[in-house]
């Protein structure tokens, strides 16, 4: 197998050590069910959606990247699962839509993320429910010229803490139910910088770069699970999860 498809397997989203507790979570708080109708927003290839779709779901998948919908489209065939090419900031869909709402790690990307969580309540049923992660960089010792490489990097406009994303649901129209902070130990922000090195080598270095998502994949994961604190402990992280819903 080459480099470039297998450096894809550990340092993509799906296999990315500073994703896996995060996706996980956020599923497992969607706990989807037969006949629920769920959107995700920024769905790339499809991964999470085809998962939320074998729950039983009516999952449909919305990205602006034409490349990622047709991957998305060759891997998942069900008649429970569409993809849709649509701006988050622009949902074309019915009010009172959706049963719930799911998105890994894109409000931070987006120009304007309270016009989109506005169109996201519209959307919702009352009762219905909103899960999203986002990028927080709020650990104690990270610099501000880390944080500003890292909007550089990944094209990041914006960090959330429990402060700023629960003023923004609320002039949605949205209550926050709970959030949690992911990858909050020193060991975690010692790995991510790692990753962070890895990321910015060239390509002639590809091997080099494998080789380190290849560790981090395994032993740093196998590390963080023992050393990362409960997370009713967690004051901060690397990444912010979120519960919100609209109100009846």
């Amino acid at each position: 197998m080459k480099y470039k498809t297998l450096l894809a397997r550990f340092s993509g989203f799906h296999h990315n050590f500073r994703r896996v507790e995060e996706c996980s979570t956020l599923l497992r708080w969607l706990d989807p069910k037969p006949g629920e109708k769920i959107l995700d927003v920024g769905c790339g290839d499809g991964f999470y959606t085809e998962k939320i779709a074998r729950k039983g779901a009516e999952a449909t998948g919305i990205d602006i990247r034409k490349k990622a919908l047709v991957r998305a489209r060759k891997r998942c065939s069900s008649q429970k699962l569409r993809f849709m090419e649509m701006d988050a900031e622009e949902l074309d869909f019915p009010e009172n839509y959706f049963d719930k709402v799911i998105s890994f790690c894109v409000i931070e990307h987006l120009q304007d993320d309270e016009k989109t969580l506005r169109q996201i309540a519209r959307l919702l049923k009352p009762g219905g429910r909103l899960f999203l992660s986002a990028d927080s960089l709020s650990n104690p010792g990270l610099r501000a010229e880390e944080k500003e490489s890292h909007r550089r990097r990944y094209r990041v406009n914006q960090f959330y803490d429990r402060e700023v994303v629960s003023g923004k649901l609320q002039q949605a129209g949205l209550k926050l139910e709970r959030s949690q902070f992911v990858l909050s130990s020193p060991l975690a922000l010692a790995l991510a910088r790692f990753s962070w090195r890895l990321d910015d080598l060239p390509a002639v270095l590809l091997p080099l770069r494998f080789i380190g998502y290849l560790l981090l994949g395994t032993i740093g994961l196998l590390a963080l699970r023992l050393v990362e604190p409960p997370p009713e402990k967690r004051n901060y992280g690397l990444t912010l999860l979120v519960e919100a819903s609209r109100p009846q």
